[in-house]
C-alpha cells in the first residue's frame, strides 16, 4: 500500500502526522502479531519492550511505568496479569529486594521467539531500501524530537 501517491503530497504533509501514521502501522502489526499469541496489544508492547531492553540491562517496574508513562498501580497490575499467565517473573534484586527485576519465563520462551522474529522481520520492512546515511540521520532527528517533547510543560506526560 502506497503511503503517498505524490511527491507534492508528501511534503505538504505535516511531521507529526508522518510519525503518526507509521506509529499506527507498527502498532497494528503489533496486535496482529499479538493476536495470533493470545495477548492483548498493551501486553504485546510490554512483553517486547521486556524482550529489547532486557537483552543489556535489568529491567523494573519503574522502566516500564517510565517507557509507557503509567501510574504504579498500573503498571503493577499489567505485570501481575503477565505473571499470571506465565509470561514473565519478577525476581528480588540481589542488591535490593524491594525491586523485583522482570524477566521472561521459560513457559514464554516460545512466545519471546515469536516476538523477536517479528521485531526483526517489522524492522527489516522498516528501513528496506533506506540508506545508511539517511538511517543515521533519521535517528539523530528523530532524538532530538524526542528530546524537544520531552522538555515540554504540562504536556501529554502531565508535566513530569
Amino acid at each position: 500500500m502506497e503511503l503517498f501517491y505524490n511527491m507534492q503530497e508528501r511534503e505538504d504533509m505535516d511531521k507529526g502526522e508522518i510519525i503518526n501514521k507509521i506509529s499506527i502501522r507498527l502498532r497494528r502489526r503489533s496486535g496482529k502479531t499479538g493476536r495470533r499469541l493470545g495477548i492483548t496489544e498493551v501486553q504485546g508492547r510490554i512483553l517486547e519492550f521486556i524482550l529489547v531492553e532486557s537483552r543489556d540491562r535489568q529491567l523494573f517496574q519503574k522502566d516500564i511505568e517510565r517507557e509507557f508513562d503509567l501510574r504504579p498501580s498500573t503498571a503493577t497490575e499489567l505485570l501481575k496479569n503477565l505473571e499470571d499467565q506465565g509470561m514473565i517473573q519478577r525476581v528480588s534484586s540481589q542488591r535490593d529486594g524491594r525491586y523485583k527485576i522482570i524477566r521472561f519465563t521459560e513457559a514464554a520462551e516460545g512466545i519471546r521467539l515469536i516476538l523477536q522474529e517479528e521485531l526483526q522481520k517489522t524492522e527489516e520492512q522498516l528501513i528496506k531500501d533506506i540508506p545508511q546515511k539517511d538511517l543515521d540521520a533519521f535517528m539523530r532527528v528523530a532524538g532530538r524530537m524526542l528530546e524537544n517533547l520531552s522538555g515540554i510543560e504540562g504536556g501529554c506526560d502531565g508535566g513530569k
